[in-house]
């Protein structure tokens, strides 16, 4: 017969020592790259403003792990010419949100994802966007890409990105994207291109 006291016992502690280590099971896949849409339904696209550009497509002869797809991310950041003569801007999103329902992202403390780079040393920041800031049309940015990189720069080996999310200070209760962003002071003089691959974005 199953000893009731002793169940809620064992009970307690487990939750105890996932308290006292810190150990989190939370895990969102948000995007294998696998489908058109991310795995919440939402839809993915590049933006840009002349005379910058982007390009974003599956890929799947560049992939982290055995199979699947990644994306891939072309980018050509001007420094001159257009809105301000700052080169425009360019780079990828992908939504989070349903209709006019945020993504409650409250239970989650970082993004994370793997990424790769053609050359090596490509650079970017992460955005993330709540219900202000999506009203707007912006983003708020994270630190260059490499703070997040066991390497401290983007390679041409997989590596890991783990973003906290209390780097950026918004209601993560109403998120409603997630952008990676090519800007200008990623790149010496302003201007860069290159190409970039992520594979399993996450939030965990």
């Amino acid at each position: 017969m199953v000893n009731v006291k002793t169940c809620i016992a064992g009970i307690f502690l487990f939750v105890f020592v996932l308290f006292v280590c810190g150990i989190s099971y939370a895990e969102l896949l948000v995007d294998d790259f696998n489908k058109n849409t991310n795995l919440l339904g939402g839809r993915t696209s590049v933006y840009q403003q002349a005379p910058s550009r982007a390009l974003a497509i599956q890929s799947p002869t560049e992939h982290y792990g055995d199979s699947g797809n990644a994306l891939m991310i072309k980018y050509d950041k001007k420094a001159e010419g257009g809105p301000y003569n700052q080169g425009g801007w360019c780079g990828y999103y992908t939504i989070l949100k349903k209709g006019e329902t945020y993504f409650d992202a409250s239970s989650y403390k970082a993004i994370t994802f793997w990424v790769k780079g053609a050359e090596g040393a490509e650079n970017f920041k992460v955005g993330l966007a709540d219900r202000h800031w999506d009203q707007v049309g912006d983003s708020v940015k994270s630190e260059e890409i490499g703070k997040y990189l066991p390497s401290g720069g983007v390679t041409k080996e997989w590596q890991k990105a783990t973003i906290p999310l209390d780097v950026f200070f918004l209601d993560f209760k109403e998120l409603g994207s997630i952008s990676v962003c090519f800007e200008l002071d990623c790149f010496p003089g302003g201007a860069g291109k290159g190409t970039i691959y992520i594979d399993d974005l996450k939030l965990e």
